[in-house]
């Protein structure tokens, strides 16, 4: 065994034949009369031995991969998926960060899932760019009540339905606001059934799906949702928040215990959110920075989907710290 798999004769015969000839394991099993494990062997042999050297061209004219690394590596992400956008639009970078999201999402779900999705201007295009044909054995559900009715088309209802629909699968509602004026009020929202119901399944999410807010910025959008009024979100950014995670407002650090406005929230919490079996976060633009890396500085993100020009924001900032 040990000499047929230093054979150098072996080795270039079932190297040609792999990756020249186009035999898969086991027909060069068959034909040279010993085992696929074997053939497995010699074929790493050869790669050992220089017989056999595997080039790897990259397409793209910047370094995507080594920044993935570096960001995977900063901030212990199992994946990071930067984006190459030439313009400044936010528009149509938000449209190449959706494609992304969508690829992402039919390249990992698996059946039987449960998929958590907030509301977000962005996390809202994904479904237009799945290509799914197959019925699914997946549900969808919303990480947040509803955002008002000026906005239908961001409602984390009506974005988990479009997610099902697209993947042919499940979804479920949840028939409550986004935010109450009183834990009180938020008291009588949990003990429908239907609500209480559906927030248990956060806690056996098996993905999570969440845009980074950036409250300096959202503010039309946050202030059009009916929640707040433009002196109390910017008494919120003098507070230090600096972004929201499926609605819940964290500081620079990626803490939300100082904003009161969060336990106001129907929907997941953070530490709901962060325990999440796969959580993936999806933002773009430089002027989101200082969101993003609040989110993974709270470790609230498995992977990130970004566009280059942020990614090199960030790693530039970390430099300078």
């Amino acid at each position: 065994m040990e000499k047929a798999i230093n054979d150098k004769r072996l080795m270039v015969r079932c190297a040609q034949m792999y990756y020249d000839e186009g035999f898969n394991q086991a027909d060069i099993s068959e034909k040279l009369g010993i085992s696929k494990s074997t053939v497995s062997r010699i074929l790493n042999s050869a790669i050992q031995n220089g017989i056999v050297k595997i080039t790897v061209v990259n397409p793209y004219e910047y370094k995507f991969i080594e920044i993935e690394h570096i960001l995977e590596k900063k901030f212990g992400l199992k994946e990071a998926i930067i984006v190459e956008v030439n313009t400044d639009n936010i528009e149509v970078i938000k449209d190449e960060l959706a494609k992304a999201g969508a690829a992402y999402l039919e390249r990992i779900v698996k059946s039987d899932q449960i998929i958590g999705v907030t509301w977000g201007t962005t996390v809202k295009l994904i479904p237009r760019y799945i290509t799914n044909t197959k019925k699914n054995s997946l549900t969808f559900i919303p990480l947040s009540g509803g955002i008002g009715e000026a906005m239908f088309d961001l409602h984390p209802n009506q974005i988990a339905i479009d997610f099902a629909e697209k993947f042919r699968a499940n979804s479920k509602v949840l028939l409550a606001p986004s935010m109450v004026d009183d834990l009180d009020r938020k008291k009588l929202f949990m003990e429908e059934r239907s609500i209480n119901e559906l927030m248990k399944l956060y806690d056996c999410l098996d993905i999570a799906v969440s845009g980074i807010g950036c409250p300096k910025l959202n503010t039309s959008t946050m202030i059009s949702s009916g929640y707040y009024t433009e002196e109390q979100l910017q008494k919120l950014v003098n507070e230090g928040a600096v972004a929201d995670v499926s609605n819940m407002l964290i500081d620079k650090n990626g803490d939300g215990s100082k904003f009161e406005s969060n336990s106001r929230i129907i929907g997941i919490t953070l530490e709901q959110f962060r325990n999440a079996k796969l959580t993936i976060g999806i933002a773009g633009g430089t002027m989101k920075v200082e969101a993003i890396k609040a989110a993974l500085k709270g470790n609230y993100l498995d992977v990130l989907i970004l566009d280059l020009n942020a990614a090199m924001a960030i790693i530039n900032n970390l430099e300078e710290e």
